[in-house]
């Protein structure tokens, strides 16, 4: 026998003893008292669950934890698509611009001596309209 073992039946050794000497009456409501805590712990384990066959159970924690999920996922979705259309709409205000300057002549001559500009300019020609 090891030495964990020796001190482990030591120990149970002088719990016994222990028990032993408690009075008969303390002994049963010590075990009534462990018999209703039992009882509440089975009652609350049950509470909250569905039970299905060939699913076991599912509990209404779990159920709304995966509900919080998809809450945050369609959330998370949502803002995406209004922070792309938003830059979209963003975009379009900043080309609408641009053109309204181009058809009125109001751009300063050096805009049209601009490489980039021309660039810009030559590649939105080439793109197909939507």
């Amino acid at each position: 026998m090891n030495s964990e073992a020796r001190t482990a039946f030591k120990i149970r050794q002088l719990l016994d003893e222990g028990c032993r000497e408690i009075d008969p009456a303390v002994v049963t409501r010590l075990a009534l008292s462990r018999g209703e805590a039992l009882s509440r712990k089975k009652a609350a384990s049950h509470e909250g669950r569905l039970s299905l066959p060939g699913l076991g159970n599912w509990s209404i924690h779990t159920t709304l934890h995966g509900a919080r999920n998809l809450i945050a996922v369609t959330a998370l979705l949502i803002g995406m698509a209004g922070a792309y259309y938003w830059n979209e709409f963003q975009t379009a205000d900043e080309n609408a611009d641009i053109d309204s300057a181009l058809l009125a002549d109001d751009l300063p001559i050096a805009a049209y001596t601009d490489q980039g500009f021309r660039a810009w300019i030559e590649h939105s020609a080439q793109s197909p309209q939507q």
